[in-house]
């Protein structure tokens, strides 16, 4: 008889740690799926904000000196 309960004891025990397991990776599986979409929206934002923040750069070619290279034979 006492074989039987410690039987049944030792299964229930069993159950109720693979139910917290899977209860647990359960709620990190959405963690991860939740902050996945955060990041995914914030990288979102940042590509639409402008990339050049002031003047942009000028090619100029008017004011260039030309340059004279002297090489020695």
């Amino acid at each position: 008889m006492q074989f039987i309960v410690i039987l049944i004891v030792t299964c229930v025990t069993i159950a109720l740690i693979i139910e917290t397991y899977k209860v647990s990776s359960l709620d990190e599986n959405e963690k991860l799926i939740k902050n996945l979409e955060q990041y995914a929206k914030k990288e979102k934002i940042k590509q639409q904000e402008s990339k050049i923040l002031g003047q942009k750069q000028v090619k100029r070619k008017d004011n260039k000196k030309k340059r004279t290279r002297m090489y020695h034979i």
